[in-house]
């Protein structure tokens, strides 16, 4: 369940935005990486804020004393999964990149952070923002990269809450606008593959990606520059477990879900 927060309306939400960016004297904008994941999946990090995505990075040793502040950071991120679908992530990454994927998958899973991106890759700097305190916790987000909230050793989840809160408020994504008027998959529910269709108001990078009812990408359609107009993809699903998924889409300003039922 969502913790209780003070009155959420948009007024108030950039309040704390701005709130949060003083806060962070220090450490204003983020650090990009360019870097793969434990899956060997490829990350921007400026290109998925600016695609209105918000990055919790939860640095660990793993240790014993790491394990509360990144469940409490997990369990904060996975309540956005049902109202904000693939837009919050936590990326849990090793402190120095001396940990394999494979010790630092079986952390993660013991401890019960299923849906955590796992990184080792030396391309992430803790230290890029201050100190090194385990676990180390940031929330990053919008097209300036901002850093809403840092924290060592500890966490707390109403101020985690709210930096998240601050992060989504900035980030110029729309869902009531001409690319959701546009947005449309068939047939529902999918077999083995569906059309996706959209038309956009402009070149745009665009992003088309479906998702598990968890928040995890489990299939990217589209990643790259459209030109302004009508676009078609199929979307295969013979390979993915039936369910209940989501289809997101967003050029970086705008932004359209769509709910698609997978069966076989």
């Amino acid at each position: 369940m969502r913790l209780p927060l003070l009155p959420t309306n948009r007024n108030h939400l950039l309040a704390v935005a701005l709130g949060a960016i003083t806060l962070q004297a220090n450490a204003q904008t983020a650090t990009n990486f360019n870097c793969t994941d434990c899956h060997n999946i490829q990350h921007d990090l400026f290109a998925e804020l600016d695609a209105g995505k918000v990055i919790v990075i939860t640095w660990v040793m793993p240790c014993a004393s790491c394990t509360g502040p990144a469940l409490t950071t997990y369990n904060v991120v996975q309540s956005y999964q049902a109202s904000d679908s693939g837009r919050v992530f936590m990326y849990l990454c090793d402190d120095y990149a001396n940990t394999s994927c494979t010790a630092l998958n079986t952390w993660k899973s013991t401890i019960g952070l299923a849906n955590a991106v796992v990184f080792s890759n030396a391309a992430i700097h803790m230290n890029d923002y201050g100190g090194s305190g385990m676990p180390k916790i940031v929330v990053l987000g919008g097209s300036n990269h901002t850093v809403f909230y840092t924290a060592d050793n500890t966490v707390d989840a109403t101020a985690l809450q709210n930096a998240i809160n601050a992060a989504l408020a900035v980030t110029g994504i729309d869902e009531q606008n001409e690319l959701a008027a546009g947005f449309s998959v068939h047939p529902v529910p999918a077999t083995d593959e569906a059309r996706i269709t959209f038309n956009l108001p402009q070149t745009a990078p665009v992003e088309v990606g479906l998702y598990d009812i968890s928040g995890k990408l489990a299939k990217n359609i589209h990643s790259g520059i459209l030109s302004r107009g009508q676009h078609s993809n199929v979307l295969h699903t013979q390979d993915l477990p039936a369910g209940n998924y989501v289809l997101r889409i967003t050029d970086g300003k705008q932004r359209a879900t769509l709910n698609l039922p997978i069966i076989h």
